[in-house]
């Protein structure tokens, strides 16, 4: 390995280090993962289901996630009902050609989403004036209408979106790769609260 590349590569293995590091300190962090475990967990035992979302990074982590809670993280347990609203390419080109990109996600919320359900957003950025991230909030308001629970997995960039979430996990970085990975991990730890409740 040539020296410049050794040096990228130990750099981004330190960087990773400082932020596991972060998370463990942080206790606002700690105290918000599980007040969502805690929602999550009620919710399935409940009979509710998880409706999650994201743009670009944040739609594969939605898929990751949810996909865990269909299948299984670490038990063999019953399946757990959620869907990531990422997926359904018929829907999303639909209703982003109909009606614009910005009710991507509320649309599905409001056909699918019930009192006693839980919604999650990620995101490693905020909604801006200039419509970035719109869909976000536009999905969270309509699970409030829905009577739904609200968690929002972002980052210290996110400052907007923090009022539309009931429980906010900001991870405590703001660059966009170290913001993913930290996602990453809360959503494994999320599983691991839930499987631990059945």
């Amino acid at each position: 390995m040539k020296d410049n590349e050794h040096a990228i590569v130990s750099k981004w293995f330190y960087e990773f280090e400082d932020l596991a590091r972060k998370l463990r300190l942080d206790s606002n962090l700690k105290s918000s993962i599980s007040s969502a475990g805690s929602i999550l967990s009620l919710a399935v035992r409940s009979g509710g289901k998880v409706l999650i979302f994201g743009n670009g990074g944040s739609a594969a982590e939605a898929q990751h996630f949810s996909a865990e809670l269909v299948c299984r993280f670490r038990k063999d347990r019953r399946a757990i009902a959620s869907i990531a609203l990422t997926t359904d390419t018929s829907i999303i080109t639909a209703q982003s050609n109909d009606s614009g990109f910005d009710s991507t996600f509320s649309r599905q919320i409001e056909a699918l989403c019930r009192p006693g359900d839980v919604v999650i957003g990620l995101t490693t950025s905020d909604v801006g004036q200039d419509g970035h991230s719109k869909n976000i909030e536009n999905a969270f308001r309509a699970a409030k209408d829905k009577g739904a629970r609200t968690i929002g997995l972002f980052s210290e960039r996110t400052k907007n979106l923090l009022p539309f979430v009931e429980t906010a996990i900001v991870a405590p970085h703001s660059d966009t790769a170290r913001v993913q990975e930290a996602h990453l991990t809360i959503i494994h730890l999320l599983c691991e609260l839930i499987e631990e409740t059945l």
